[in-house]
């Protein structure tokens, strides 16, 4: 892997009231608690989210293993297993999730995850994969601005981490 990551960056992109996904580590990171907190308030597990986030995936694996195993407890069981450096039991989980949702407003947030799960196991080239389809789903469905600037942030992150320029 030819690693250009000496390059600025992509920037940080506002995730929700509180928090970013960081432009270096494609990671959400909270910036505000106060505000994290208000805006999670009404999330059943925003304590599991916010003690993933915080860096702490064994205690919040144990918070989500009480919650119903929906989409959205998998895939963040599945990024705790990735946080931990499960990296194998993390990608059967997303390739499960991608199976049963492909077709789904679920497909691209879960490229996205899984995408991020490659990169962690340094598997850069099928990661960005992952995030060009993910964006290009995105752009088809008419996504959010934010939804689409995660997206090229991803995008654009690997493409340095491979030795490609960014896209405009």
């Amino acid at each position: 892997m030819r690693a250009d990551l000496g390059a600025e960056p992509p920037p940080d992109v506002e995730g929700g009231p509180g928090w970013v996904i960081d432009g270096a580590t494609l990671r959400p990171r909270i910036t505000d608690l106060r505000a994290f907190r208000e805006g999670m308030s009404t999330d059943a597990l925003g304590e599991a989210v916010e003690t993933l986030w915080s860096g702490d995936p064994t205690h919040a694996r144990e918070l989500l293993h009480t919650a119903d195993p929906s989409v959205r407890v998998r895939a963040l069981l599945a990024d705790c297993a990735r946080d931990l450096g499960e990296f194998e039991d993390a990608l059967w989980a997303y390739a499960d999730l991608l199976a049963e949702c492909t077709g789904s407003p679920w497909e691209p947030v879960l490229r996205q995850h899984y995408g991020k799960t490659l990169l962690a196991a340094d598997r850069p080239q099928e990661a960005l994969e992952q995030f060009e389809v993910a964006y290009a789903q995105r752009v088809q469905a008419g996504a959010p601005a934010d939804q689409l600037a995660s997206s090229a942030q991803a995008r654009d992150r690997t493409r340095q981490m491979v030795g490609l320029p960014r896209r405009s």
